[in-house]
């Protein structure tokens, strides 16, 4: 499991990078979409961020962040991510954290679950916006996971 997981990590960092790729070539730099979906994407891993190092965890409005500010939160994530994934062991994936943002009843899930909740909640927002380049004109990139492990396991080029 812990192979996998960390594969998946890799793996997400690697399609993000991918994903602004593909939207910085496509023009539509200022697209509100892109943007509100690719702020989302991030905020949420962020968020997950402050859940697994114990920190309060909360979604606030704000203006919507630029193209830049975007690409650079979302390395900054998958650094973070990167190095979290480095001490993964059985007992760390078997701990148990709160998602407060699920108060009622409380959401309490091994951290194991709420890693591949960040990849599969990514995976899912990278889909709309590369759906969403293609609506634009623009040349979306396939990173399916399938992708990524045939051209061995490459690093994500921000």
């Amino acid at each position: 499991m812990i192979g996998q997981l960390k594969n998946l990590l890799s793996h997400q960092a690697w399609a993000d990078a991918v994903f602004f790729y593909a939207w910085n070539a496509s023009g539509a730099l200022e697209d509100e979409d892109l943007q509100t979906r690719a702020d989302h994407m991030v905020a949420v891993q962020e968020a997950f961020l402050h859940v697994f190092q114990g920190d309060p965890a909360s979604f606030s409005d704000h203006p919507l962040p630029g193209f830049q500010e975007l690409k650079a939160r979302c390395e900054a994530s998958h650094h973070v991510l990167k190095a979290l994934g480095r001490g993964l062991d059985d007992e760390a994936l078997a701990k148990s954290v709160r998602v407060p943002w699920f108060p009622d009843p409380p959401c309490v899930i091994p951290v194991a679950d709420a890693l591949l909740q960040v990849c599969l909640h990514s995976q899912h927002h990278r889909g709309q916006c590369m759906a969403r380049l293609r609506a634009l004109g623009a040349a979306p990139k396939n990173v399916d996971y399938i992708i990524w492990l045939w051209k061995q396991k490459p690093e994500p080029r921000w």
